[in-house]
């Protein structure tokens, strides 16, 4: 289950040995938290452990825009510029997770933005997936108790 996991989260981009090998580390940090991570609460462990093992795949970033600088290096053509607002108003994240969700939508093949809980800071920690696998993306973090969900702004 991890495995496959691993692959989606990675976009398929991952050898499958790869994805073997970052599954068998994955499983190991979650099932012996305390060997690497004691001030951990263990619901955190598991959050934390994913986004290391996978630490290439997800984007951190404290404001919006500058999330959105790093979600758009990850395309070879770069999403249109982060869009701005009329006057003093400044954009909501969730307007602009609605407004990204559009544009990745509009790629080919089409992509998906995840917000992935990270209970150790206030930072956003995002994912881009495969759009057609966030279904079992989610279906498999729930089974295995993570918290993660689209972020599209709803």
């Amino acid at each position: 289950m991890y495995t496959e996991f691993i692959m989606l989260l990675s976009g398929r981009t991952l050898e499958e040995d790869q994805a073997r090998d970052l599954s068998a580390k994955l499983e190991a940090m979650i099932r012996e938290p305390e060997d690497w991570m004691l001030e951990l609460e263990c619901e955190d462990v598991g959050q934390l452990a994913v986004e290391l093992t996978l630490c290439d795949f997800f984007l951190i970033g404290d404001k919006i825009d500058e999330l959105h600088e790093l979600i758009s290096d990850e395309f070879a053509e770069p999403l249109k510029p982060f869009p701005q607002r009329d006057g003093d108003r400044k954009m909501l994240a969730s307007e602009y997770f609605a407004w990204l969700d559009g544009e990745l939508e509009a790629c080919d093949p089409p992509w998906a933005l995840l917000e992935w809980r990270n209970g150790l800071d206030d930072n956003l920690h995002v994912v881009i997936v495969r759009r057609s696998d966030t279904g079992r993306i989610l279906a498999l973090a729930g089974e295995m108790g993570f918290h993660v969900r689209p972020a599209r702004g709803d």
